[in-house]
């Protein structure tokens, strides 16, 4: 092996035009819009699976009212939990007279037919923030201010719920009264009018409209005078039905998707979907059109050997290099006697001395066991794979004799 069979050799030429697409950045904005998606439909759905909606019975949230329930029932009185107006209508049924009914449809599920039996299930009624839709049924006169409720406030009428209140929270909403109605008016706004509670009789019963539903959550009911203000409000009956509606109160077949729909959906998903594209648009990077190089020179497939070549020349590492010569050589060899690739190298032995009829031990003293010396004994060596090789190649030739 000479320096000169081992030099590469480069030839200077002008290249081809090859394409190359040019390095583009991925677009992390997409897939940070995928991660807010994802992460939004979790928080939704986690929300979805608990029963932490506000004046809830079980619920220990802020928000809750199990602190009021337990209290009541502590008090001797029987509370009884519901989410149809069927179960609720049932439950009152025994003695209505003798009964309150706490309802809180935060979602309106109810239409004015349903709120109108609902008051004539028992005696007194305590509506929960009601809607405009409500109020027509069951409580005329009575209008739902666009302004919240805030501060602290004093009862300022002679309602027995009031009796041992002097403040109560005034967290929730407002109601103002038409001129004339004989509704009582209590716990007056401080400013910009309006009230958080107001009582009137109905067709027999007793409606009672709360706006102040912060004084019954868990998180205000132990301040000021809010929990007098609640026992005395839900505890003048011995038996009260706690009854938040659900979706089976809606008439069946009505309901439609954009109707049973929250009215924060809707803008949530656009405000997500808004994000993706600004994302996008921010951090991503199309892929750009296709351009071409000019390549300097060209580069002979055969550089990669002829550099190896002269690494193990530099090393002197004749017997790697040898080896390298008849790894080749003994895999040409067995297809040429009909063995394989997957054959051994004394299978190949054996069967090359056999089509040359010579012994088997000179065979693999050129494909094995000979170690070079110099370089000449090197190329000697290879010298004799490539006559073995040839005489093989005359051996298993048609006509020739086995």
């Amino acid at each position: 092996m000479t320096d000169t069979a081992t030099r590469p050799r480069r030839t200077e030429a002008p290249g081809p035009r090859v394409p190359v697409v040019v390095r583009t950045r991925i677009l992390l904005g997409l897939g940070a819009a995928v991660v807010v998606a994802v992460l939004a439909l979790l928080v939704v759905g986690g929300l979805a699976g608990t029963t932490g909606s506000a004046l809830d019975a079980a619920s220990t949230q802020p928000s809750g009212a199990k602190a009021l329930v337990s209290v009541l029932r502590g008090q001797g009185i029987d509370v009884t939990v519901t989410t149809t107006l069927s179960s609720t209508a049932a439950a009152a049924a025994d003695d209505p007279a003798e009964t309150t009914i706490f309802a809180h449809d935060s979602n309106g599920y109810l239409d004015a037919d349903q709120w109108r039996r609902l008051a004539g299930a028992s005696s007194h009624l305590v509506v929960a923030a009601p809607a405009q839709t409500a109020l027509d049924a069951v409580a005329p006169g009575v209008t739902a201010s666009t302004k919240e409720l805030t501060g602290t406030l004093a009862p300022s009428c002679d309602l027995p719920a009031l009796a041992q209140s002097s403040r109560v929270t005034g967290d929730g909403s407002r109601y103002t009264v038409a001129a004339g109605s004989d509704a009582d008016r209590c716990l007056p706004a401080t400013s910009g009018g309006g009230y958080g509670l107001v009582q009137q009789p109905f067709e027999g019963s007793t409606v009672t409209v709360v706006g102040t539903t912060s004084a019954l959550s868990n998180e205000k009911v132990a301040d000021l005078d809010d929990s007098a203000f609640a026992l005395a409000l839900l505890g003048d009956s011995p038996t009260l039905v706690w009854y938040l509606p659900s979706v089976d109160d809606l008439p069946k077949g009505t309901g439609t998707l954009a109707s049973l729909t929250p009215g924060w959906v809707t803008p949530s998903i656009a405000l997500i979907f808004a994000a993706g594209i600004a994302g996008a648009f921010w951090r991503g990077r199309r892929l750009g059109p296709l351009v071409v190089e000019n390549l300097p020179v060209v580069v002979r497939s055969t550089e990669t050997t002829e550099g190896r070549a002269r690494l193990y020349q530099r090393g002197a590492s004749r017997v790697h290099a040898l080896d390298q010569i008849r790894v080749g050589a003994l895999s040409r060899l067995a297809l040429a006697v009909g063995l394989g690739r997957g054959a051994d190298v004394d299978q190949v032995v054996r069967r090359v001395a056999q089509f040359l009829r010579v012994d088997p031990k000179q065979v693999r003293h050129v494909l094995v066991d000979a170690v070079p010396g110099d370089d000449a004994h090197l190329m000697a060596l290879s010298d004799s794979l490539r006559d073995l090789e040839a005489a093989v190649a005359r051996a298993v030739r048609p006509g020739a004799r086995p």
